[in-house]
């Protein structure tokens, strides 16, 4: 019996770390430079190459798409898996579709940032991506944009960066949850290192937040994502994308997607200038 005991004991302890030591590549599928669509002027899209640095000294890599009259600037943190050159369809149809200079970035070893990925960098990164928006374009309202895993990522930022608004795209609410997804329902969430706590951080959040997410998601389910919309706090709105699963939002959603993202970025920006006004001498 105390064989066996033991036995187990290894192995779960072996178990345990073989889960920490490979668990960036359960949750980061980087594509680094140049794989990807390295050209988006052959998509159609004119876009500014922005470099900036972290805290920590790792450069960053992003694209700044300008918009010929914004009303608000939007900082987009996308998925986990590609680069931001993967997502360059998005983009252009955002940036005919929506009023507002559009700012994409890459984490640490995505594209052509370099670095190594991890939760707290992936946070820090945000910051980073934020402060060089900021001080390029000041004056305009900044909404943040996060799809999937970058929903964490732009939820942990409205707690660290001053926020107009918030976009949370197929998001969901922790690692934990994920976790049980990934392993059959087994209770793994424990036993990870990395946390993205988005139920418990959108609960203190008072700045407006437009939820969306696809009905027929296949990768983080629609119950999910009603399950942290449930956990916001006010003032918020959900919107299901009928039809739509989890990367093709910008093809499935319609005309629809886009109307609900223009009519959120319109609101948030007339809000601010309105407290503006109010809070003028």
């Amino acid at each position: 019996m105390w064989r066996s005991l033991l036995f187990l004991i290894a192995a779960f302890a072996l178990l345990l770390m073989l889960l920490r030591l490979f668990e960036r590549h359960f949750v980061f599928f980087p594509r680094p430079h140049p794989r990807g669509f390295w050209q988006p002027e052959r998509f159609g899209l004119s876009v500014q190459d922005a470099y900036f640095t972290t805290a920590e000294g790792a450069t960053l890599h992003g694209w700044f798409v300008p918009h010929p009259a914004p009303v608000a600037s939007l900082l987009m943190a996308h998925g986990n898996a590609g680069n931001l050159s993967d997502r360059v369809e998005w983009l252009v149809r955002l940036q005919r579709q929506v009023p507002a200079h559009l700012f994409m970035f890459d984490y640490r070893g995505y594209g052509r940032s370099t670095g190594s990925p991890s939760e707290e960098n992936c946070y820090r990164d945000a910051e980073a991506a934020y402060d060089w928006l900021h001080q390029h374009v000041p004056g305009l309202p900044i909404i943040a944009h996060g799809h999937s895993l970058g929903s964490a990522v732009v939820i942990e930022l409205a707690g660290r960066r001053p926020l107009t608004g918030l976009i949370i795209e197929a998001g969901f609410t922790d690692a934990a949850d994920m976790a049980r997804l990934m392993f059959g329902g087994l209770p793994m969430g424990w036993l990870t290192s990395m946390k993205w706590a988005s139920r418990e951080k959108v609960a203190q959040l008072t700045l407006p937040k437009l939820f969306l997410h696809g009905d027929r998601d296949e990768v983080v389910p629609y119950s999910l994502g009603q399950k942290l919309f449930a956990a916001a706090a006010h003032p918020k709105h959900f919107v299901t994308l009928t039809g739509v699963d989890h990367n093709d939002s910008f093809l499935a959603g319609g005309e629809n997607y886009y109307r609900v993202l223009r009519d959120f970025v319109q609101q948030c920006a007339a809000q601010a200038s309105s407290t503006v006004v109010k809070g003028a001498p």
